[in-house]
């Protein structure tokens, strides 16, 4: 991989989520794992976003200061569509942890025998752990955690579209990235809470990624944007996340 430092090591963490995608087409085992969370996926990306165009479109355009002229009615629809994006962003980070947490042990499983497989340790070895079920509880624990943080974070962003003129873009980015980093954060959790990381800890990890953790982070997030593909969104970011670990372990590994 990449320097953390290198440009370079953006596109390299970006292309993770594909890889990901390749991994498991070549790994049939992996499928069985991969489909619960998919079906699961689908369900609650149903439910989201038919929330979110029924309720929040005029809330959106509430937002808009009013003005004459096509300029003025261009900058409007670009502000639109930046700050339709960035609660796309918000939306999908929460759809993230919700759907994370109902598929928790799938993907829990899924991640394992990815490391299993890309690894090469023997078959079966991604089993052998019998503390799976307290592992789920705590990562659970920990995602609501990370969620809390989250909202601390997003909801002040909220108010920098009160700004006038280009309040809604600067908090589109401001979103994107904030998103980008918890999204990274909560699917490389995996390998990381296997290792005994604190959430702290985990957090340095992440940052330590350099540019790498916006690659990743945004690829993730563009997946949750594609129609459709994004119905494959947990089991991707997860794999994804596992695969980028594995490639920039922690030393004791």
């Amino acid at each position: 991989m990449p320097s953390p430092v290198n440009p370079l090591s953006f596109f390299h963490a970006a292309a993770t989520v594909p890889r990901a995608w390749g991994f498991i087409w070549r790994h049939k085992r992996l499928w069985p794992l991969a489909a619960m969370p998919f079906l699961l996926n689908l369900a609650v990306f149903v439910l989201a976003f038919w929330l979110s165009y029924t309720y929040l479109g005029g809330w959106i355009r509430s937002l808009l200061p009013g003005g004459e002229g096509w300029w003025w009615a261009a900058l409007l629809y670009v502000v639109l569509v930046l700050v339709v994006l960035a609660l796309l962003a918000l939306e999908i980070y929460l759809f993230a942890v919700v759907g994370r947490i109902v598929s928790e042990p799938f993907l829990e499983l899924l991640t394992r025998r990815t490391e299993a497989l890309a690894s090469g340790m023997p078959p079966g070895a991604d089993w052998a752990d019998s503390g799976l079920m307290r592992d789920v509880l705590r990562v659970i624990r920990q995602s609501l955690m990370r969620l809390l943080i989250y909202l601390a974070v997003m909801l002040p962003l909220l108010l920098i579209n009160l700004i006038p003129g280009l309040g809604g873009a600067i908090y589109a980015v401001l979103a994107w990235l904030v998103t980008a980093y918890f999204l990274a954060l909560e699917f490389m959790d995996y390998p990381l809470d296997r290792r005994g990381l604190s959430l702290k800890q985990k957090g340095r990890y992440v940052r330590g990624l350099g540019l790498g953790w916006l690659g990743y982070g945004s690829s993730v997030l563009a997946l949750g944007l594609i129609p459709v593909v994004n119905f494959a969104f947990l089991p991707l970011a997860a794999v994804g996340g596992t695969l980028l670990y594995l490639e920039r372990p922690l030393p004791r590994d």
